[in-house]
């Protein structure tokens, strides 16, 4: 059983147009996977207003590392055991070691050395298909050389405000002997939830959203796509494969279909002039089909790029551990539909 846990909050704030006070939309919810708290508030609080991505392209202009004239030179070789030609490829993608430790085994993925810059528009189901299967190459070939490495996870930083250091356009992944607090979070909670309910908290989540289709977007094969009852960021949208727990298991259907429904959900950003995002792939752990754990691709707006720009992350996010949101997932959810090209409930 699922609870969805919605508080109003009676605010009041000064009325600008008539004078004195008027009643504000304030509402906290508590999102039932994470228990993380959302607050959707009235009033602007992230805009579309950006630069163009080639005048951003001139204004950060310098060496780049992931560029096609240099990728060979300026990455290392994997090891031979990872990769016996010391890169991986498919397709446009490259796959190279990251330089920085941020797990036991990290690499970075490029889409596409050839193209420094990339518009939302850009971001094409073959392109994410080719960087997806790049990067699950190189997962399997952790896993077989690394074995105790059963936490991975692939992400994406895409733009400056989202928090990448480089603009050319690429994903990284992360391969530990422990969780990342998300995954450990997912596996301790679907775990408590199969236990009490003998239920599948995810499957369980997404057949509600099904049904009621407020939130729920559309299905990509396996893949089911919804908006969070209680976003952890600005215009969050979650796909849910129906069974695997663990990415390496996802096969060419699994990430043609992940790939589909990404490029869909960049897309509906795209029309709200946004740009920069953040998203990534959780795996779960060597028990986490056990307890009912369920692969969860999750994705969020960022600020658009611009010469000075204002994070979204505020004390209330980044200290206070809830995000303030200020649209709901409901009225997200009908432009995703759209996005996606499908109707109420599809």
């Amino acid at each position: 059983m699922i609870l969805l846990e919605e508080l109003p909050i009676r605010a009041r704030v000064p009325d600008l147009e008539h004078g004195g006070w008027r009643e504000a939309r304030l509402l906290r919810r508590t999102c039932p996977v994470f228990g993380t708290g959302s607050r959707l508030i009235e009033g602007a609080k992230l805009t579309a207003a950006g630069v163009g991505l080639e005048e951003l392209a001139a204004a950060t202009s310098g060496f780049c590392p992931f560029c096609a004239e240099v990728i060979e030179q300026a990455t290392a070789p994997f090891e031979e055991g990872i990769s016996p030609t010391g890169r991986i490829r498919h397709g446009t993608a490259w796959v190279v070691p990251n330089v920085l430790a941020y797990s036991a085994v990290s690499a970075v993925g490029v889409y596409d050395p050839a193209r420094h810059v990339l518009g939302l528009e850009d971001f094409t189901p073959d392109l994410l298909f080719d960087a997806f299967g790049a990067m699950l190459e190189h997962a399997r070939a952790v896993r077989r050389l690394y074995p105790e490495l059963v936490w991975s996870s692939i992400s994406a930083n895409y733009l400056p405000p989202s928090g990448s250091s480089l603009l050319h356009p690429h994903l990284q992944s992360s391969h530990d002997p422990v969780p990342l607090a998300a995954q450990a979070i997912l596996e301790s909670r679907s775990e408590a939830h199969w236990t009490t309910y003998g239920a599948n908290l995810l499957g369980e989540l997404v057949e509600l959203e099904r049904a009621a289709t407020a939130r729920y977007a559309a299905s990509t094969g396996p893949w089911s796509w919804v908006t969070p009852f209680a976003p952890s960021g600005f215009y969050e949208v979650w796909g849910v494969h129906e069974e695997l727990a663990d990415l390496v298991a996802l096969d060419d259907h699994d990430r043609r279909q992940l790939a589909a429904g990404l490029a869909s959900v960049l897309g509906a950003y795209r029309e709200r002039g946004l740009s920069s995002f953040n998203y990534q792939l959780l795996g779960a752990g060597p028990r986490g089909a056990e307890v009912g754990v369920r692969l969860l691709v999750r994705i969020v707006a960022r600020t658009p790029a611009a010469p000075w720009y204002r994070s979204d992350v505020t004390y209330f996010e980044k200290l206070g551990m809830e995000a303030m949101i200020d649209h709901t997932p409901e009225s997200f959810a009908e432009e995703l539909r759209a996005a996606f090209g499908t109707g109420i409930g599809a």
